[in-house]
Order: C-alpha cells, then structure tokens, then sequence
C-alpha cells in the first residue's frame, strides 16, 4: 500500500511540473518589459558631426514612433533618450572619411530612468567616394599623354602619360574625406541589446 501511495504522490508531483511548465509558456508577453532586439525609431535632438563630437559627449534623442507590446503603447512619441558619442575619427587627407560611434544608455519615461544599451541598426558612416580619386588619375594621364605626343615619339607618349598618372594620384591622396553626420530630426532605428524592465505604469 505505500509503494502505491508514494507512486501516487510521484504522479502528483510529475502532473503539477507539467502544469506549471505549459501556464509559464503560456503566459502571455509582459508589458513591463522590452525584450533584447527591439527597435526603436528615434530622432536626435541636435546635430551630431564628427567633425565637432568629442567622445564620452552626450546628447539627448526622442522617440519617433511609438513602441508597442500586446497592442498597448509602452513607449510613446517624445520619450526621451540619453546617448554618448562612444569614438570619433575625424575625416583627413587622402579620401579617409570621418568615423562616428554613438550608444544610447538611458530610457526617461514618466520622471523614471532605465538604464539600456541601444545602439543605431545601420552603422552611422558615409559612402565611399572614390569618384574623384578614380577621374583625377585618368584626367592626368590623358594631359600627360597629350604633352607626350609633341615629342612625336611613343617613348614621349609613354613617358607623359606616366607623369600625367602619378599628378592625378597625388592630387586624389591630398583629398579630404567626408565628415560623418547625423542631422537634427533625422529618423533612424535603434535595437537594445540587452531586455529593459520598464516602470509599472497605468498603460
């Protein structure tokens, strides 16, 4: 009789486990909680240049569009967000573009602070313009050809164009690179990478 009964209670206990264990995945997606990889929209309250940024500077964001969970707004429009401009390079001779690291490290929603780390999808850069590197050099050796040919001779040409190319690349390497930029109210997403508890709020 007691092996049956602590089989019993052994069955008991397995049934309450998996009872538990189905409510727990059942439960629906906590509205105090924003899970790691979320996206925000957001827009900067100032302009944000590598031209000027210093790192460890700070800045401040708002949100763009509200954030959502289980169709009740747990973010809205206007929240504020704290940023700091992580590294900064800035853009020097020789077509090198500006470089610009930022990462948000505060959510102010309702006079509360939560600490997050969120940082832009889309790496903050400019596009690479080798246009001009590319035209300088073809430019100069088509000059250098053309003075090469009043020597009426192929060595003459040759000689020209080799002139003509290494003017072009000298020209293209003393170019300056871009400056990155992050305008006033420009709209971008950035994800959290780590889930933030958000205050108990009357949603």
């Amino acid at each position: 009789m007691r092996r049956f009964a602590g089989m019993g209670k052994l069955s008991v206990l397995f049934v309450l486990v998996f009872a538990n264990l189905t409510l727990s995945h059942a439960q629906p997606e906590s509205i105090y909680r924003l899970p790691e990889g979320t996206r925000i929209s957001i827009k900067l309250d100032v302009d944000l240049s590598s031209k000027v940024a210093s790192v460890n500077d700070t800045f401040l964001a708002s949100v763009a569009k509200p954030v959502s969970i289980r169709d009740r707004v747990v973010i809205p429009i206007g929240t504020v967000l704290e940023g700091r401009v992580m590294k900064v390079e800035r853009a020097a001779a020789g077509s090198q573009n500006g470089e610009l690291k930022v990462v948000f490290e505060t959510l102010k929603i309702a006079d509360q602070t939560r600490r997050i780390e969120g940082v832009p999808v889309v790496p903050v850069t400019v596009s690479s313009s080798k246009g001009f590197a590319f035209l300088s050099i073809v430019a100069g050796t088509v000059v250098g050809a053309a003075l090469g040919t009043t020597s009426n001779s192929t060595s003459g040409v040759l000689l020209g164009a080799a002139v003509g190319a290494g003017a072009g690349s000298g020209v293209a390497l003393l170019r300056k690179g871009k400056e990155v930029r992050i305008r006033k109210g420009e709209e971008f997403e950035i994800e959290l990478k780590r889930e933030v508890t958000l205050p108990v709020l009357d949603y």
